[in-house]
């Protein structure tokens, strides 16, 4: 794996615990997973991520605007095979692009860029008639071909829909501002990811009392069937 990584929380400007912090921490980790246990047998949605994934820090990112607000979250497709791989790029300065969560086929979470700061993921892009969708949302890539073949596994399904009620947690973010690469992107048609993932059943897991406003029809346009050029070789800022 690209990078050295560290167990980080979702606002990763915080530093280390004494002994005791991180014994608190461990019984958390396991209380959540009995929770989600008792939750999934009784059909209730699932649980919560657990507070703690790696974290590989990427260079491309900077400061959001003072007055920007986190109010989207965006959902992408890799183009690379795997997690590895993405990491690697988002890595690289020289790429320009990042991303503050990548979610591997197997459900696994790394965690690239603090929330706090813009990630440079969405590029020239729009969202409700505001510009620069940078500033305002959290990037998720999912590791897909984003050929309309490659499959989005229940686990990473599962993953992504963790990490919105981990955020929803701490931002307001209703379910018709869970967008699509495809959605946003300037000039419409730019990008088309992520290609034939279910959005739907992705909000269904996400969902919270608090965010069950239901999306109006055609808020959400379908992915197109092409696939994105080959590797996230576009600067994204």
């Amino acid at each position: 794996m690209s990078g050295q990584q560290q167990e980080h929380p979702i606002i990763s400007a915080q530093k280390p615990g004494r002994n005791w912090r991180t014994f608190l921490g461990v019984l958390l980790l396991v209380a959540v997973s009995i929770n989600g246990a008792v939750a999934i047998v009784q059909g209730n949605s699932l649980p919560p991520m657990p507070l703690a994934y790696a974290y590989v820090p990427s260079p491309n990112c900077d400061d959001r605007p003072a007055s920007a607000e986190i109010t989207c979250i965006v959902i992408h497709s890799t183009v690379e095979p795997t997690t590895e791989g993405t990491e690697g790029i988002f890595l690289n300065a020289a790429k320009k692009v990042s991303a503050h969560f990548v979610v591997g086929k197997d459900g696994r979470v790394v965690q690239m860029v603090p929330v706090e700061k813009r990630a440079w993921h969405a590029g020239k892009s729009m969202l409700d008639g505001v510009s620069d969708v940078n500033s305002y949302s959290i990037g998720i890539e999912m590791v897909n071909l984003n050929d309309g073949v490659d499959p989005y596994p229940p686990a990473q399904v599962e993953a992504v829909a963790g990490l919105i009620r981990l955020i929803r947690s701490r931002y307001n973010v209703p379910d018709n501002r869970v967008v699509s690469h495809a959605q946003i992107a300037q000039p419409a048609g730019r990008k088309s990811d992520p290609v034939g993932f279910d959005f739907e059943a992705l909000l269904k897991l996400a969902r919270t009392p608090e965010t069950s406003t239901s999306v109006p029809t055609g808020s959400r346009p379908t992915p197109t069937t092409v696939p994105m050029p080959a590797g996230r070789h576009e600067r994204e800022e």
